[in-house]
């Protein structure tokens, strides 16, 4: 009673205003809602993904404005806080298995995400929820079990909607939860296979793949992604570039020296890509050299795929490796010291571009200036050198609490430890490693919807050592 009276303590004492915060995001994001409201079907702008303009244009077509968005956002992120609560008491049957889970509640990264108009909060959502299910599912009967699985299939599916990072979940969460409801019946049988269906339905329409392309960002996005935030791959490879010469034609030479100067730009902004990849990846001159002669943006696309592939087949273990590093780089901050200022910081740049988006198709613009009065965080947010600490050891203690599953396994002692903490580090793993493999974790962004599983994870072997000392 006493660790759920506190965690409602927390919930509450981290509520802020449902002020709007924009930032360099939101633009995209506002612009793909509305077009989606327009043409009545996902359309994208700047790159972005569908599912959360789905969630704006729905906003805005029953009469809600950007701070709806936000009191959405609120109610989320308190009802994942009582499903994580609610799934480590019944994993762990343990208050101290709360204790985690009252730290999320006030961890500065996902509180800020409440008030940014940006996808990341409900991706965190509805990705812990999926794996919050499929915990759910190892402690229940095997009806409840084929349910839970189908809802954590289902959540999945929204996951990769509202961001691409979260491609590998759905079917990391449909081979995982295979294995955990083994249908016996029919009817369970039935069950999993609606969720699987509906999910692929889902997928299809809502994701990126179902997305329309409005703008040339958008149709380059993903295979630019990958062509310059693997750069230095490309560039160490002689097939690729042959692929650049060949793509680029006259322009060949003014192509290879602007990747030189975008490879040499900002040294040390991500230290562990071992470049600063944005350069590349917003430098337009680029989509022009080598586009085909149409200068098309398909072509354009196609050559950045072309070249991407052709760097890692002639380089496999240089890509190989590169994800190996950021995967050990993301377990080594599993819980990033991340919005540790003490308000949340406004593009102010972007405040206007987004009312001139709205204006621009038609809607009142709503009054979202934000320049003279940040939003506060909250408490740890004010203590950040005690807080970077704080979390420097919780990654920490994540670390350890894998080796600490990796070798019960491997003794196949505590089959039902190891089964439900496998569970965490599947789908933690798979929540990352899109961003691992196409990216980079040096942007700790992209890391933070992972934290609540890296607090199930410190839940369960908080218990799990404690029950094997009482057994001692």
């Amino acid at each position: 009673m006493l660790a759920w009276t506190a965690l409602l303590v927390a919930i509450v004492v981290s509520f802020r205003p449902t002020v709007p915060v924009i930032w360099g995001d939101t633009p995209p994001f506002v612009e793909s809602a509305l077009l989606t409201l327009e043409t009545g079907k996902p359309t994208v702008a700047g790159g972005r993904d569908p599912g959360y303009p789905a969630l704006l244009a729905v906003t805005f077509a029953f009469g809600g404005d950007l701070s709806t968005v936000v009191r959405l956002q609120q109610a989320a992120w308190a009802v994942l806080m009582l499903a994580l609560a609610a799934t480590a008491q019944t994993a762990t049957r343990n208050a101290a298995g709360l204790v985690p889970i009252i730290l999320v509640a006030l961890y500065p990264g996902l509180l800020l995400f409440r008030h940014v108009l940006t996808a990341d909060l409900l991706f965190a959502v509805f990705v812990n929820l999926a794996t919050a299910g499929l915990l759910v599912a190892t402690c229940a009967g095997r009806t409840a079990r084929c349910c839970a699985v189908a809802a954590a299939v289902l959540c999945a599916a929204v996951a990769a909607c509202l961001r691409s990072q979260g491609m590998l979940v759905p079917i990391a969460v449909v081979l995982v939860g295979a294995c955990v409801a083994r249908p016996d019946t029919p009817a369970r049988l039935a069950v999993i296979a609606l969720s699987v269906a509906a999910a692929l339905a889902l997928l299809a329409a809502g994701s990126r793949f179902g997305a329309s392309d409005s703008d040339q960002s958008s149709t380059v996005f993903l295979p630019k992604t990958l062509f310059c935030n693997h750069l230095n791959i490309v560039l160490a490879s002689d097939a690729a570039r042959r692929e650049i010469v060949s793509a680029a034609g006259d322009r060949a030479d003014a192509t290879m020296a602007r990747l030189a100067a975008d490879f040499a730009a900002e040294p040390g902004r991500w230290p562990v890509l071992g470049f600063f990849g944005d350069a590349c990846l917003f430098d337009a001159a680029l989509d022009r050299d080598v586009a085909d002669d149409t200068g098309s943006a398909v072509g354009a696309a196609s050559a950045y795929r072309s070249i991407f592939l052709a760097a890692v087949r002639d380089r496999p273990l240089a890509y190989a490796g590169k994800f190996v590093h950021q995967m050990a780089y993301g377990a080594s901050v599993a819980w990033p010291p991340y919005g540790l200022e003490p308000a949340i910081p406004v593009s102010t740049d972007d405040v206007p571009l987004v009312s001139d988006i709205i204006t621009r198709h038609g809607r009142a613009a709503q009054p979202i200036d934000r320049q003279g009065a940040p939003v506060r965080i909250g408490l740890l947010s004010d203590l950040p050198g005690i807080s970077a600490y704080l979390f420097k050891a919780l990654s920490t203690a994540f670390v350890i609490a894998v080796i600490f599953w990796a070798v019960t396994a491997v003794w196949r002692r505590r089959p039902e430890f190891s089964a439900r903490a496998g569970i965490v580090v599947v789908m933690w793993a798979a929540s990352i490693m899109t961003a691992a493999g196409a990216h980079t974790l040096d942007v700790w962004r992209y890391l933070v919807p992972a934290v609540p599983m890296v607090s199930l994870m410190l839940s369960l072997c908080a218990v799990e050592l404690a029950a094997c000392r009482r057994r001692d």
